[in-house]
Parts: C-alpha cells; sequence; structure tokens
C-alpha cells in the first residue's frame, strides 16, 4: 500500500505526502494539498513503519519521538526524505518527493548570478525560504553544475543525504547525520582534516555550526549552507541574534568579512506552475560596511543600486514573474 501510494505521488508530480492514523492519505501537487485514498488504520501505518525503519532509526524513533532519514523504494526509482514523528500519540509520516535528476540552475529559474560563484576559492553562501521553497534543490544544482566545471573536493554534511553527486571531475564525500557523523559543528570543524574546497552544511540550527562554518570559509573553504529566514536582511540579523550580546561585534565583523552571497527564495504559483523567486545580496563593499554596523534595514538599497552585480530585491523577483504582492 505504501509503494502505490508513493508511487501515485510519483505519477502526479507531488513535492509531499502526509500520512498517518484515521486520516486518508494527503499529497501536495503544485502547492496544494488534498485527499487520495481511504482513511489508514493504526495498523497500515504500523506497516509502513515496519517497511520504512531500520533497527537503528526505529531505536532513534523511541528515543526522541521522530526521525529524519531517506529512502529509495524499489519499484518506484525514487529517493524520498522521510519523517516520522507521534501526533495525538500515534505515529505519523512526511515524505518529500526528491527529484528522479538533479535539475540545471536555468530550468529552476535560479539567479544567475549563482553561476559567477563557480570558481570562488572560498566564502560562505547561504540559502534561505521557508520549508518547501526549494532551497534543497537551488543548492543541488548549483553544486552539480560547479562540480562538472572545475574539479573539487565536494563534502556534504546532510540530514538525511537527499541528491546523490556523480561528477567525473570532482571526488565526492556525502555524510549523513547519524550514520557519519554526531552532530553538525564537530562534524564541520573534522571536515577541515578532509580538505574539502566545497563543502555544503545542510542546515545550520545553532550558533556552534554557524561559528564553524564561518572559521571554515576563513580558512579557505567555499561553505554553502541553508536557514530558515525570509529575506537577506533578516538572515544578517539572524546570523548575529544566534549568538550572546558579547560576541556580536564580533560575528557581525567575521560575517562581514566571510560571507559572498545571500540567496533567500520562495516558491510562486504561476499560469505554468509554480516558480522560483529569489531575492539576492552579494557581498561588496556597501553590504559588508552596512553588516558590522547592523544596519540590517539599509540593506534592500545595497541590493536596489547591485542590479548590474545580479543583485534584486524580493518585490522585483515577484514582478518579474507577474507576482507584485508576496
Amino acid at each position: 500500500m505504501l509503494k502505490k501510494i508513493l508511487s501515485e505521488a510519483a505519477r502526479l508530480n507531488a513535492s509531499d505526502v502526509h500520512l498517518t492514523v484515521g486520516q486518508p492519505p494527503f499529497l501536495r501537487v503544485a502547492g496544494d494539498l488534498f485527499q487520495s485514498g481511504e482513511t489508514l488504520t493504526e495498523q497500515e501505518v504500523e506497516g509502513f513503519l515496519a517497511l520504512l525503519l531500520t533497527p537503528r532509526l526505529r531505536d532513534e524513533l523511541e528515543k526522541n519521538l521522530s526521525v529524519d532519514f531517506s529512502y529509495v523504494a524499489e519499484n518506484i526509482a525514487r529517493r524520498f526524505r522521510v519523517n516520522v514523528y507521534y501526533q495525538r500519540k500515534v505515529p505519523a509520516i512526511a515524505v518529500r518527493l526528491i527529484a528522479q535528476e538533479i535539475p540545471t540552475l536555468d530550468a529552476i529559474g535560479a539567479p544567475p548570478a549563482l553561476k559567477n560563484f563557480f570558481d570562488a576559492a572560498q566564502g560562505l553562501i547561504l540559502v534561505t525560504g521557508r520549508t518547501g521553497s526549494g532551497k534543497s534543490t537551488t543548492l543541488a544544482a548549483f553544486l552539480n553544475e560547479l562540480c562538472n566545471a572545475r574539479p573539487c573536493h565536494l563534502l556534504t554534511l546532510e540530514d538525511p543525504i537527499e541528491f546523490e553527486y556523480a561528477a567525473e571531475k570532482s571526488f565526492v564525500s556525502q555524510r549523513e547525520l547519524g550514520q557519519d557523523f554526531l552532530n553538525f559543528a564537530d562534524a564541520v570543524r573534522t571536515a577541515m582534516r578532509e580538505m574539502p574546497d566545497v563543502l555544503l552544511i545542510g542546515e545550520i540550527r545553532d550558533a556552534e555550526t554557524m561559528h564553524a562554518a564561518l572559521e571554515a570559509s576563513a580558512a579557505g573553504v567555499l561553505v554553502l549552507a541553508t536557514l530558515h529566514t525570509r529575506s537577506a536582511a533578516e538572515t544578517a540579523m539572524r546570523v548575529e541574534t544566534m549568538f550572546p550580546l558579547v560576541q556580536r561585534d564580533a560575528i557581525r565583523d567575521l560575517f562581514a568579512d566571510e560571507f559572498s552571497a545571500i540567496i533567500s527564495q520562495q516558491l510562486v504559483k504561476t499560469p505554468g506552475g509554480r516558480r522560483c523567486a529569489a531575492e539576492v545580496l552579494i557581498a561588496n563593499p556597501a553590504a559588508r560596511s552596512l553588516i558590522r554596523q547592523g544596519k540590517y534595514v539599509q540593506l534592500p538599497n545595497v541590493m536596489l543600486s547591485g542590479r548590474a552585480q545580479g543583485m534584486q530585491t524580493m518585490d522585483a523577483a515577484l514582478k518579474a514573474i507577474g507576482h507584485e504582492k508576496i
């Protein structure tokens, strides 16, 4: 039954599947949620878990009451990102469908300015947005093209591994939380011993990981990561507020020195389907100066004046695809 549900989701090009006891399966297609099938029983959901969970994952679920992992269905030839959790004391499953092939930056409508960083030797690029805004896809498209554009060692730290990279010119190391490392901050620090040229941090969740990412950039690595923020200005402010007050002046200086770009994106509906709208802030003297001073509200002015460098505000991105309101 689970494979039938996932096959239907793949056929409809759904982005997500939601399953729990006492409700029918729900699929999200082009951003809209709808029912698909009959109400699920506890026995059926437990059967899904028996298929999905290894003994290690079952132990983690019992310990933490939720668990994230990737899953490959043999008869569907698709990769899925799965979160199992509890609601009202019964198990629930959230499934994200991963694209069969890594798309190109042009195909997803990513900002053209991203391609300017293919040859970057170091720096920090943050891709931000709400859950489901396409951050992982944007990063995967960028890294796939980068690895085929120049030889490099790409090291990824993910929870869980989503896209699998296969580049003839590059050496790829993909590590998964819980299987290959225990926490992001320590993994970023030890990554320096593995001599990566490019480091992907699936998500920066705390100050320790952010500081490790900034140090990796300062050490000569191109670092890419995601945050759940809605704009470039909010992202810069979020970096500062991760840290205690006594550290914030130093963090503003370090972040101003090391960040290369902030891409804040969202997916919006258009007559031709959902499209990516992205705000782009690229590090230049004006942006670095404002961040050092904590004057984040003035960053949109930098984006407006930096259009020749590939910068744009979210309003401009939305207007370009026919949407004037966020």
